[in-house]
């Protein structure tokens, strides 16, 4: 005689496909939670890295200014048509003085790329802070309050900071 085995298929009760749901939506939850905690750090250290690649290229682009023998323009290489030229001041400096959209213009020039951050626009403002000695800072901001600042008469490139907005 062959024994054979009974098989019984129990379904899940309504009760436990509630309580299986219920998790799966608390793992989501607090996944979801914990992303977007980190959203702003993430920001803050994206934009960190921005600042920091704009003073590197400033200073790349002061020291060509140099070997080039202190022209007041100064032609480097780009992504799109392969040579650029940049205005420099008299401290070698990136520079369109005089200009209506300086800082932009300097953004573009330096970074290559347009007034973009991880899908957000990147403001810009030019703060004058002595009207009598033309000293300019541009302000390269995000809607987030992440901001950093480029004076063009020393080159000093700011840390990233937050401003309340």
């Amino acid at each position: 005689m062959t024994k054979f085995a009974v098989v019984t298929k129990r379904e899940k009760s309504l009760a436990e496909n509630v309580v299986i749901i219920a998790l799966l939506g608390l793992l989501m939850s607090s996944f979801i939670y914990y992303f977007f905690k980190q959203d702003k750090q993430i920001t803050k250290v994206g934009f960190d890295n921005v600042a920091s690649n704009f003073a590197s290229r400033v200073t790349a682009i002061r020291a060509q200014w140099f070997m080039d023998g202190q022209p007041a323009i100064v032609s480097t290489k780009n992504n799109v048509t392969g040579v650029q030229h940049i205005r420099v001041n008299k401290k070698g400096w990136v520079d369109f003085g005089g200009e209506q959209l300086t800082c932009a213009n300097i953004w573009q020039a330096v970074m290559d790329t347009e007034l973009v951050f991880m899908k957000q626009p990147v403001v810009v403002l030019m703060l004058e802070n002595n009207l009598k000695d033309r000293h300019v800072v541009c302000q390269y901001a995000l809607p987030s309050g992440e901001t950093f600042d480029y004076q063009m008469q020393t080159g000093k490139v700011s840390k990233v900071r937050l401003t309340a907005r």
